[in-house]
């Protein structure tokens, strides 16, 4: 099995009870990784009962500040010989039979070099994307704001999400809540530090900065994990971070600007949709999102002239 090879890697913060659930149902499921680490960044009643739990466990706890992306650094930086890192999330849950049809797949596909992660296939609650039917229109796909091709990174910078796959599948990006990465792939890179706290689209800036060094990300279909935990996020400050961490990716990684300004304005008027719901607090993230474009807009320009 892959996971005598393998450093499981856990960020948390203030959700002592899921990461336990998680490493409980790992050891019922007999899955022994050659070295866990947990980096918590909790409160201190989460912590102590995380310390407590792992006291007579073979577990590494590292004590961090909370950032998901400098938890995940810790991580990498002090895997020591292992073939591959597995980052999990600490709220996913595993089925019965998910470590086993991975394992199918890593010995499938281990000799595709250019293969550097396999990702976990995300079973999502499909209502939670009930407004998925609309954006598939020619106008928006002509625009690089939608493709129903999973895990694809248009020219606009958007991305297609990656859930509820029917078959394995190369995709361009990856979510690395649920993922196992070579090592030595990724030994020498970090994600991003994009806004020193909440790194929005961190994984999108990983993954993709492999694919475009060639290297492959495939998803496995049977090995199947799930996330319950839905949020639906409609603040100000997620309005205008997932605009301005879009931007950041667009420029990174030299796409189009024109489809992203395009995009960004249409996706943010996209929001206006969610009034037929009720949700008058999407105005908020609609705002967020609109004193962004300007902000991207006068960088740009001030730029350019």
């Amino acid at each position: 099995m892959f996971e005598n090879k393998t450093t499981l890697i856990i960020p948390t913060k203030d959700r002592s009870y899921k990461v336990i659930s998680l490493l409980k149902k790992l050891h019922k499921n007999k899955i022994t990784f050659k070295e866990i680490i947990v980096i918590d960044s909790s409160g201190s009643k989460h912590k102590s009962r995380i310390k407590c739990y792992l006291k007579d466990k073979k577990v590494k706890l590292f004590n961090t500040k909370p950032s998901t992306t400098f938890q995940r650094n810790i991580g990498i930086k002090n895997t020591k010989n292992s073939k591959y890192i597995l980052f999990f999330d600490d709220d996913i849950k595993i089925g019965n039979k998910t470590f086993h049809f991975m394992n199918k797949a890593i010995k499938k596909y281990q000799n595709n070099k250019n293969i550097c992660s396999y990702g976990f296939n995300l079973k999502s609650n499909k209502s939670n994307f009930k407004n998925e039917k609309l954006k598939n229109n020619f106008l928006f796909k002509l625009t690089g704001i939608y493709t129903d091709k999973p895990g694809k990174v248009l020219k606009s910078g958007w991305h297609s999400k990656i859930s509820n796959l029917k078959k394995d599948t190369i995709v361009e990006w990856i979510y690395s809540g649920a993922t196992i990465f070579i090592y030595n792939k990724i030994k020498n890179k970090k994600f991003e530090n994009l806004n020193k706290g909440f790194n929005y689209l961190e994984d999108l800036y990983f993954s993709y900065s492999l694919t475009k060094k060639k290297m492959k990300h495939i998803v496995i279909a049977g090995a199947s994990v799930y996330n319950p935990n839905f949020i639906e996020r409609n603040d100000f400050g997620f309005g205008y971070i997932e605009i301005v961490n879009r931007h950041k990716f667009v420029s990174k990684f030299k796409l189009n600007k024109f489809l992203f300004y395009l995009s960004a304005i249409l996706k943010s008027n996209y929001l206006i949709l969610s009034l037929l719901n009720f949700k008058v607090r999407w105005i908020k993230r609609f705002i967020g999102n609109y004193i962004a474009i300007l902000q991207c807009c006068f960088k740009d320009l001030k730029s350019i002239f």
